[in-house]
């Protein structure tokens, strides 16, 4: 309230200059209930649309209608009940019932004694303000939301939800350049008659037009799209929205897209609307080049990892494969992987001419030229010569069939030929080629050299592989015919031997008595040698039979056939003095009656060469291997020079005197056979005059 000095001309002055102030006053009775308004300007009623005489009498807060869930109104009250000055921002309403946000500042008039006796507040609209503030946010809101997407979809999903819901939008369109037209890619809103579809870059439409001039379009009023292009309703059958934008996207110079808002009412586009929408529309196409260069980059990975695995796979097959055409075509498959869209064959040298053995389906479809390369091209063809020379690849881009004497071969631009030698001796060719020019970059170079290096080492298994099995069949046959002789042999060597015998003990007997020491000792050596003989053909005949015999597998408890064994033992030599010490043995696969030999073998053998001493000891047991079992005959006989231990599996080899330890030196070696046959080794250690160890090593699992 002015002060008791102030003269009429100073109240007048006062009140003309709160009638012409732009900013709002309004002068409240803090002295009556509920604080009427006392006093509003012009400026007041400009900003709320009401009237003084709608104003008057009453409390300020009819102003925010039914918005009372208001943080400002709280701290306004409990400035008024504390009489102190304070300022707000409230969410107000117009007469005509549209939103406008206050700035209040309210301070209070004291009386002389100091009470409050009026509020004056000054309000200023800063709806335009508040307006480009929430536009920030919503803008930096979506940077950060952009930032975290990574497909095309999302990015154009998320900016029209955005940009809709900031601008009180209707609709929105998203259209792309693909192929050189422009696509829409996405909608969102009421859309269903749109004059915003398909089209390509020319002609005079909002979408190219915005894009070649990189300027926005902004279209406010009723009338104004039609009007500026009259013919676009009719060319898309659509119906035109009172307001729109058209926001053109460019990256580094090259047009990416529009994006467009519809609007129900005439839109005033304000500055602040106008920056909104242009960083909108450049935050978008950030996000759509990154966009597209994250799928790039995710294609690439894809490629590669189906390069690598159909690569992988290509490799374990020619770890195994041994058919040569079915090798090729594995190559085919996998080069078809690697280059799509590409025709390779494999080509083998064949009575002199290059005739292709495996291909593409795709060359199905020209009937003559596969049946031109099937038939055959000439050695000297030059395609195939140069790389044959050299040894190595050759890449060609600009492909030119008059000039390779190559028919038929027009419809290639790039082509490539990896040589394949087996033996050191040219022997086949890949060919890869390309209906389209490409520049054979480093990297398809070392991915085609990779598989026809692959397929060039499989290939050359393959052909030693074939030329180890022919020589297996050979040393097979070569194998049975020497068994099927041996056999042959010693069974017919078997009659004269005993011819010899008996007929050596009837001359003996028929010769007058007594004979003289000379002719006793010679029927004594002829009657040795003959036994000698006999039991060497019985054990080459027990070493055929070995080999002949099928081979049964079944559990065998080892711990059970060597105690059958030492009792068999036992019976045969009453009179020998031996401690025995059988750990436990396990239960393995084998044939019992074969294994029942090597066991027969190893054990005659400790008791054969223990015989010299007093005491003999003879110890058996097992090893746990894992994967197999260790089987050991530990003796404290007269043991061996471990330098000639590999002839004491061999047949008819022999480490002590035919006089001091008799035998026909079969046992052993047959006893290897049978452990061969079971998938098995033999094993002898042993030292002269402390003894020696014999075993066997049998896997748990038969191979």
């Amino acid at each position: 309230m002015p002060a008791p000095h102030a003269s009429s001309a100073d109240l007048q002055l006062l009140s003309q200059a709160l009638a012409t102030s732009v900013h709002s006053v309004v002068i409240a009775d803090a002295r009556q209930p509920d604080q009427p308004i006392i006093y509003v300007n012009p400026a007041f009623e400009r900003m709320s649309g009401y009237p003084a005489s709608q104003i008057l009498g009453r409390n300020c807060r009819f102003l925010q209608g039914q918005d009372w869930d208001q943080g400002a109104r709280h701290e306004l009250r409990q400035a008024i009940q504390e009489g102190r000055s304070t300022t707000v921002l409230l969410r107000n309403y117009r007469l005509d019932g549209t939103l406008f946000f206050n700035e209040l500042t309210i301070s209070p008039l004291h009386d002389l004694a100091g009470n409050v006796t009026h509020f004056l507040g000054f309000q200023t609209d800063v709806t335009a303000r508040e307006a480009a503030a929430v536009l920030m946010a919503a803008l930096q809101n979506l940077t950060e939301n952009l930032a975290a997407v990574r497909t095309q979809q999302e990015v154009t999903g998320l900016v029209l939800r955005d940009a809709l819901s900031a601008l009180r939008a209707i609709s929105g369109v998203v259209l792309l350049v693909q192929d050189g037209q422009l696509h829409v890619v996405a909608r969102n809103g009421y859309d269903d008659a749109s004059i915003w579809q398909d089209g390509d870059l020319e002609g005079h439409r909002p979408s190219p037009d915005a894009l070649r001039r990189d300027t926005p379009l902004f279209f406010q009023e009723s009338g104004e799209l039609a009007a500026a292009y009259p013919e676009l309703e009719a060319r898309t059958g659509g119906m035109a929205p009172v307001a729109s934008a058209v926001l053109p996207m460019v990256q580094d110079g090259q047009p990416l897209g529009v994006i467009i808002l519809n609007f129900r009412e005439p839109h005033r586009f304000t500055l602040d609307e106008e920056h909104f929408l242009r960083t909108l529309a450049g935050q978008c196409a950030l996000a759509l080049d990154r966009a597209r260069l994250s799928g790039d980059l995710e294609r690439q990975v894809r490629d590669r990892t189906a390069e690598l695995e159909a690569f992988v796979n290509f490799t374990e097959v020619v770890d195994s494969e041994t058919n040569v055409l079915a090798l090729a075509g594995r190559a085919v498959d996998v080069l078809s992987v690697l280059f799509p869209d590409c025709t390779n064959g494999y080509y083998a040298l064949e009575n002199g001419l290059w005739k292709l053995k495996v291909h593409t389906s795709d060359l199905e479809d020209d009937p003559s030229l596969l049946g031109a390369l099937r038939a055959g091209m000439p050695l000297d063809t030059p395609a195939f010569a140069q790389p044959m020379q050299t040894g190595q690849p050759i890449f060609v881009d600009g492909w030119d069939p008059q000039k390779e004497r190559f028919a038929g071969t027009e419809i290639y631009q790039s082509v490539a030929f990896y040589p394949l030698s087996i033996g050191g001796r040219p022997q086949a060719m890949f060919a890869l080629g390309f209906k389209d020019t490409m520049s054979w970059s480093e990297h398809y170079k070392a991915v085609f050299r990779a598989v026809g290096r692959s397929l060039g080492l499989a290939l050359e298994r393959t052909e030693t592989a074939r030329q180890l099995m022919v020589q297996r069949d050979q040393l097979q046959a070569t194998n049975e015919e020497l068994e099927a002789f041996t056999y042959s042999v010693s069974h017919d060597l078997r009659t004269p031997v005993r011819h010899i015998i008996s007929f050596g003990d009837l001359l003996r007997r028929e010769l007058p008595e007594p004979l003289n020491a000379k002719a006793e000792r010679y029927f004594g050596i002829v009657s040795s040698a003959a036994i000698t003989l006999s039991g060497l053909i019985d054990g080459m005949l027990d070493v055929s039979r070995t080999s002949r015999q099928p081979l049964r597998r079944e559990g065998v408890n080892l711990e059970r056939l060597f105690t059958a064994v030492r009792h068999e033992m036992g019976v045969a030599q009453p009179q020998r003095q031996i401690e025995w010490r059988i750990s436990d043995l396990p239960t393995v696969m084998g044939d019992a009656d074969l294994l029942r030999q090597v066991i027969t073998a190893l054990m005659n053998n400790a008791v054969k060469y223990t015989r010299t001493r007093e005491q003999a000891l003879i110890e058996i047991w097992a090893e746990d291997q894992g994967p197999s079992w260790v089987v050991r005959v530990r003796d404290n006989g007269v043991g061996f020079n471990p330098q000639y231990s590999d002839k004491l599996f061999t047949m008819f080899q022999r480490l002590h005197r035919q006089e001091d330890f008799e035998g026909a030196a079969v046992s052993l070696a047959n006893a290897r056979r049978i452990m061969t046959r079971h998938g098995g080794t033999m094993m002898a250690e042993g030292q002269p005059g402390v003894g020696s160890t014999f075993g066997f090593i049998l896997p748990k699992v038969p191979d």
